[in-house]
């Protein structure tokens, strides 16, 4: 009995350390924009595998956009042709957290990515480019699926993902839909400081998972005990400049548990801000750890427009 628990704890192990591989995303996957300069991390609360996800698409790595270009002016499709070439000069990044920290999370987080992956490449095929309803057929399987409730640490709470996917272009516009995720800050350069982003650019949604769209098909096949939700909308920060510093990130970091405040992070920004994008997450990462114990999954993405 002894030694079927300790081949059962090691084959658990094991199973942690290949979701937490599989979650990271590979080195040549950040998109390589010009003017653009990405880095990300993520810290699992239980230092192996949680429920936060980082996951980007280089549209000119993953997708052949000459021979989809190509295909799309062949028949006669000249919008489409231009969708896939404005994506040339152009990055996608998406931040969610799971609703919880354990290993479960960390499968639900892994079907998030594959179920992101596989819409886009949908998304590609028919318009030529990442449109918001990749986003409602998302929100539409996780709600609708009882295996990813049951996969759900506590099985008693609510089982939902927040999540914003963004896309970069070479100008430092930054276009992005929000599902209940905390809002992307942005640094300013000339002002040293936050700048204070109107809440008109900063519409969200419930996370996924909670609502149906109120005009679905299905809807009356489901209980409405939180209401319906209105089709996801884009939001657009062109508040980049030279050196500005865009943060996206999940509450494991500004915590309002923890001593780890706004005005704090904006310190760390402003303290690391002439380096790469990779120093700046790397002090803030560090500033973090230093303020106080770290409660829950961690992720954070800086985009420096250089």
């Amino acid at each position: 009995m002894e030694q079927l628990e300790t081949n059962i704890n090691k084959e658990l192990q094991m199973t942690a350390q290949y979701l937490a591989q599989s979650l990271i995303p590979d080195p040549g996957a950040v998109p390589r924009v010009n003017n653009i300069d990405i880095h990300g991390m993520t810290i699992p609360l239980n230092g192996v595998a949680g429920g936060d996800l980082v996951t980007y698409v280089d549209f000119q790595d993953r997708y052949d956009l000459e021979a989809r270009i190509a295909r799309a002016l062949a028949r006669g499709e000249e919008a489409k042709a231009q969708m896939l070439q404005r994506l040339k000069r152009k990055g996608g990044i998406m931040v969610a957290d799971v609703s919880g920290h354990e290993f479960t999370d960390a499968i639900r987080a892994l079907l998030l990515h594959q179920v992101f992956h596989a819409c886009a490449l949908y998304e590609m095929d028919q318009n030529g480019n990442i449109t918001t309803r990749l986003f409602e057929q998302v929100n539409t399987r996780f709600f609708k699926s009882r295996t990813l409730r049951r996969l759900a640490a506590d099985l008693d709470s609510t089982s939902f993902i927040t999540l914003i996917y963004g896309e970069i272009s070479h100008t430092g516009r930054f276009r992005f839909v929000s599902a209940g995720h905390p809002p992307p800050l942005v640094f300013s350069r000339a002002y040293n400081r936050f700048v204070e982003i109107s809440p008109n650019r900063l519409v969200s949604y419930p996370p996924l998972g909670l609502q149906l769209t109120e005009d679905h098909p299905d809807a009356k096949l489901f209980k409405r005990v939180l209401g319906y939700k209105k089709k996801y909308t884009t939001n657009d920060l062109n508040l980049m400049g030279q050196g500005d510093v865009l943060l996206l990130y999940t509450d494991g970091l500004i915590d309002t548990f923890s001593s780890y405040t706004i005005e704090r992070l904006e310190r760390s920004v402003a303290l690391s801000k002439d380096g790469s994008a990779k120093d700046i997450c790397e002090a803030i990462i560090a500033d973090r750890k230093a303020a106080s114990e770290q409660s829950d999954d961690l992720s954070l993405v800086v985009i420096k427009y250089r």
